[in-house]
């Protein structure tokens, strides 16, 4: 395989953060590094063992990207037993490697460890203690502060079996960061390795658990070195088709969860009232500490709320901690919707680090998000969100998860459903949709205003908008556009269905006197680099979007990656988009 210009295509196809870096690089032979790098005879090895041979070596011996960088592997074990060690391939006498972590699948820290960056280079094994259960998931990880870090295509392209341990399709993952953070996007499609391993031994031997064929190839009986490829190009590999993604199902589904967020019962409890005081002072008191932590919230109506536009104050502000190994978990005790906030002219969150708000009702007040970090709100309805960084450090991390703005259609609405705005020079990195829903809203018939369903805007300095995630999610377009790109850069967009124009109004009539939609526009404005895979676009795609790749996805013109998408009526959206009904959520949520 050749690795060129176009590889920083190849190592991003599914990824939703910033991997896309690579620049030219020379051309490297795999057959020798595949036909090491995942070792079956290791099954026979004595304990403890790992999933990548000792003798394997990077493809890339350093990716010439600057940003720093949680590097990671997912595995679960069959057996139950101890993590004696996290694994990593030094690839310079100063690698930048400062730590080694263990996660949850969650993102729950279960172990770090500081690492000297300093060492020659091969193979180096950082001892911990970490006892793992059988067939549950963990994530493995280094952290690497001068990033230029190693890897090998093509080594995790289907799901195997090595050694007793079980290890996923595209287990490489990685996500950018400031400092150590819990790693969860794909590293690709092509199965990217940045050689990152375990040191396992488990209950039984694993001499007695050999490897397995990868799932979706039974006839494949060891690695081998994959056949030249071409960088990918922007025509879609998947034969079109003209039936809209026949058995997919998008939107909320009660699976989405914030990244590095403890489950309530996984976590030490803090019990308190139903006010913004009460938990804010709860936040307060536990920020430096190092366990899982959740606040539970009693029962009740919440008061308050100073406004949710750009400048409000917060009913949460400038509390908690970005660096505490888990964010504090903020839960309804008895179940989604047992907390609601009350009506008012909106809630605000300025400043809120560390911290992730599930299954409060904020159906009776917009929502806005301002200079937040590493930040989670989700299992909710809101009739609408604003997130902007106009101050602070900007808008970091932060996750939106099983969110329905709606879910009906706001008639004579003169404002965007969703807005995502950067201001003064501050930016926004790293803001995560998932299993996110939104209808449209529509304006009065002859109205001058400019109403999107998700409209993304720089109004003042050269802050910018980068790595945006739409995972799972579900948008209906409204008076205007339905995404409304401002010069966005990087990110993906993921398993996800848009529907614009005509076919949107088949579930959301425009209503008697609404402005007439003509257009169909869907993914309008500019966006650039972006991924795109597993995903229906019934309307209009601007010339100024930009796709690192495109991959399993079809739209109404059937151009630029994309395979033609045929007639869509509402008996599909009822299919493919279930409405977001309370018996559904109540269903989905609890």
């Amino acid at each position: 395989m050749t690795i060129d210009d176009h590889a920083e295509v190849a190592v991003r196809r599914r990824n939703t953060r910033r991997l896309r870096r690579y620049g030219s690089v020379a051309a490297l032979a795999l057959a020798a590094i595949l036909a090491t790098i995942l070792n079956p005879s290791i099954a026979h090895a004595a304990t403890p063992v790992g999933v990548i041979s000792d003798t394997a070596t990077p493809e890339i011996m350093a990716v010439p990207d600057n940003s720093r960088i949680e590097l990671g592997l997912r595995f679960s074990p069959r057996t139950d037993g101890t993590l004696s060690g996290v694994q990593f391939y030094q690839n310079a006498i100063n690698s930048g490697v400062t730590s080694a972590s263990v996660w949850s699948d969650t993102g729950v820290l279960l172990a770090h460890v500081a690492v000297d960056p300093f060492a020659r280079v091969g193979w180096r094994t950082i001892p911990v203690d970490v006892e793992l259960e059988a067939g549950k998931n963990y994530t493995v990880s280094v952290f690497d502060s001068n990033s230029n870090f190693p890897a090998t295509s093509n080594v995790f392209t289907h799901a195997s079996t090595i050694s007793g341990i079980d290890v996923p399709a595209n287990a490489g993952v990685y996500r950018y960061s400031r400092s150590s953070g819990f790693p969860s996007d794909s590293a690709g499609a092509e199965g990217y390795s940045m050689l990152v391993d375990v040191v396992f031994t488990g209950a039984t031997d694993p001499a007695n658990t050999p490897p397995t064929e990868p799932t979706d190839d039974p006839a494949t009986t060891a690695p081998t070195a994959p056949a030249p490829t071409d960088p990918p190009s922007t025509t879609p590999t998947d034969n079109p088709t003209d039936t809209p993604a026949a058995g997919a199902v998008y939107g909320p589904d009660g699976t989405h969860w914030p990244l590095n967020t403890p489950r309530a019962d996984a976590a030490r409890v803090v019990n308190v009232a139903a006010s913004w005081s009460a938990i804010s002072a709860a936040i307060t008191a536990n920020a430096r500490s190092t366990d899982p932590v959740v606040i539970c919230v009693a029962p009740g109506t919440i008061s308050g709320g100073n406004g949710a536009g750009s400048t409000s104050k917060g009913v949460l502000q400038n509390i908690g901690n970005a660096e505490r190994p888990s964010r504090i978990l903020v839960s309804a005790c008895n179940g989604v919707g047992t907390v609601k906030v009350a009506a008012g002219p909106g809630v605000a969150f300025v400043g809120v680090a560390g911290v992730s708000l599930i299954g409060i009702d904020f159906s009776a007040q917009s929502v806005m998000i301002r200079n937040s970090e590493a930040f989670g709100i989700g299992y909710s309805k809101v009739p609408g969100l604003l997130v902007t960084a106009n101050g602070g450090s900007g808008v970091h991390d932060v996750d939106i998860v099983e969110i329905v703005a709606g879910p009906e259609a706001a008639a004579g609405a003169a404002y965007d459903r969703v807005e995502v705005k950067s201001a003064g020079g501050y930016s926004i990195d790293g803001l995560r949709f998932a299993g996110f829903y939104a209808a449209p809203n529509y304006k009065p018939n002859g109205s001058k205003s400019h109403v999107d369903t998700m409209q993304f805007v720089t109004t003042s300095g050269s802050g910018t908008i980068s790595n945006v995630t739409l995972a799972d999610s579900v948008l209906f377009q409204s008076s205007d556009q339905g995404i409304m790109a401002g010069a966005n850069r990087g990110g993906a967009i993921t398993h996800s269905a848009f529907f614009g124009g005509t076919v949107g109004q088949l579930r959301y009539p425009m209503y008697a006197g609404g402005d007439p939609i003509t257009l169909a526009n869907i993914l309008h404005g500019t966006w650039s680099n972006v991924s795109v895979s597993d995903t229906i676009v019934a309307g209009s795609i601007s010339s100024a979007y930009t796709f690192s790749a495109v991959t399993g996805s079809q739209s109404t013109a059937g151009a630029l990656g994309f395979a033609p998408l045929g007639a869509t009526t509402a008996a599909d959206i009822d299919r493919l988009a279930p409405m977001p009904t309370d018996a559904r959520l109540a269903a989905i949520w609890n």
